[in-house]
């Protein structure tokens, strides 16, 4: 550190225009008070116990990091930290002497604000329904699932995945607020049943509760109407005697290129799964 032996105080270095290693960000002061949570914007419902147990540390000298806002006709935004507001506020009901909060201006615009909000690394950790829930905001704001996959440093089938489950109907987003199964196990069962997903979901929730527990488990969503999964050499020879074969030229080339055609219920239509379409096509019966 070359500039290490020469510094008086970090402010010194800062206001130094010819040492590059320090510099300083504009914060500010704010009474939490005048501070405003905008209505449907937040992605994490608050958590009360989080809240109480950051009420606790901010009672016992915790200091917190800057909340981001923006300014809005004279009205004070928070963009990130409602827990840390929250927290401060039921510390001030209760008599406490909480005079401000630090503060950082955030610049950008709705997009760029709920961006921020999914990539902040100082709230709780989203639940794949409201990281769904989200990405589909920013689809609305003109993102594709690349820039929002890239943003979030995830994958494009992730950004998939949460938008799907966002997109279930509303059962299936009752059962995970409630914590009556997880956002990882309903995507799998949005997967292969689609609208049915719900009615799966209750199914198999009725079978946790028969079993004594409260949430559902994947052992208790295994439909009795296909209780094993075939195995696959059934498969293999279900597909060799049923399914059509069609081929055509490969253009360019000496080979062909050869398609399989069979039919599925509707409910596992837009699976991705190849198992799973298989099995329900090999159990398919019409009239």
């Amino acid at each position: 550190m070359p500039y290490a032996n020469h510094m008086a105080s970090l402010k010194a270095a800062a206001e130094d225009k010819s040492n590059p290693a320090v510099s300083k960000t504009t914060q500010f002061a704010v009474d939490p008070r005048v501070l405003e949570v905008e209505e449907g914007f937040n992605a994490r419902p608050l958590n009360p116990d989080h809240v109480n147990e950051m009420a606790l540390a901010q009672r016992n000298g915790a200091t917190f990091p800057p909340l981001d806002v923006r300014v809005d006709e004279g009205r004070i935004l928070i963009v990130d930290g409602h827990h840390r507001h929250a927290a401060s506020m039921k510390n001030i009901a209760e008599g406490y002497d909480i005079k401000s909060l630090d503060v950082r201006q955030f610049r950008g615009n709705d997009a760029d604000r709920v961006a921020h909000m999914l990539n902040s690394a100082s709230g709780l950790a989203l639940t794949p329904l409201q990281l769904g829930v989200q990405y589909r905001k920013l689809i609305g704001y003109g993102w594709s699932e690349k820039q929002i996959a890239d943003r979030r440093g995830k994958s494009i089938q992730h950004v998939k995945d949460m938008i799907l489950l966002a997109e279930s109907n509303s059962d299936v987003h009752q059962a995970v607020n409630a914590g009556l199964i997880s956002g990882t196990a309903a995507l799998g069962i949005v997967k292969r049943h689609g609208s049915k997903a719900g009615a799966v979901i209750q199914e198999g929730l009725e079978a946790a509760q028969a079993a004594g527990k409260s949430k559902v488990t994947p052992k208790a969503l295994t439909r009795g109407s296909n209780p094993r999964k075939p195995a696959d050499k059934l498969l293999a020879a279900w597909l060799i005697a049923n399914a059509r074969i069609n081929d055509r030229p490969f253009p360019g080339e000496t080979h062909r290129v050869y398609s399989v055609t069979f039919r599925v219920p509707n409910e596992v239509a837009h699976s991705d799964d190849l198992h799973t379409l298989l099995a329900n096509a090999a159990s398919y019966t019409t009239t």
